[in-house]
C-alpha cells in the first residue's frame, strides 16, 4: 500500500512540475535582452566580434522562436529557451536564452 501511494504522489508531483511554469518573458523583453547582450559582449569576446550597424535594424530583419530547452529534466518539466535571431550587415547573431529569466546562455553567429 505504501509503494502505491508513493508512486501516486511522484506521478502528481511530475505532473505539477510539467503544468507549472514560472511566467515566461515577452517578446519585446527578449529582443530588447538579445540586443543588450549583442552590445555589450562578454569580455573575452570583445577583440574577436564587432556588432556595428546594429542601430538600422528593421523588423523584418529580427525573428524570435520560443522552443523546449533539450535534456531529459527540461522535457519533463517542459522548460523553453528563447532563440532571437538578429540580421544586420550581411551577418546573423543567434542569441539564445533562459525564457524565463532572461539570462543568456548562447551567441551563434559571428564566432561560429
Amino acid at each position: 500500500m505504501k509503494k502505491i501511494l508513493i508512486v501516486l504522489v511522484v506521478i502528481l508531483l511530475m505532473f505539477f512540475l510539467y503544468f507549472y511554469q514560472s511566467p515566461i518573458i515577452s517578446t519585446g523583453e527578449a529582443i530588447n535582452n538579445a540586443e543588450k547582450y549583442l552590445l555589450n559582449p562578454p569580455e573575452e569576446w570583445k577583440n574577436a566580434i564587432s556588432f556595428n550597424g546594429l542601430d538600422e535594424i528593421s523588423p523584418e530583419n529580427i525573428s524570435v522562436n520560443l522552443i523546449p530547452k533539450q535534456g531529459y529534466w527540461n522535457e519533463i518539466t517542459n522548460k523553453m529557451k528563447w532563440e532571437v535571431t538578429i540580421k544586420y550587415t550581411g551577418q546573423e547573431s543567434t542569441i539564445v536564452m533562459d525564457a524565463y529569466t532572461g539570462e543568456f546562455i548562447n551567441l551563434y553567429g559571428p564566432l561560429n
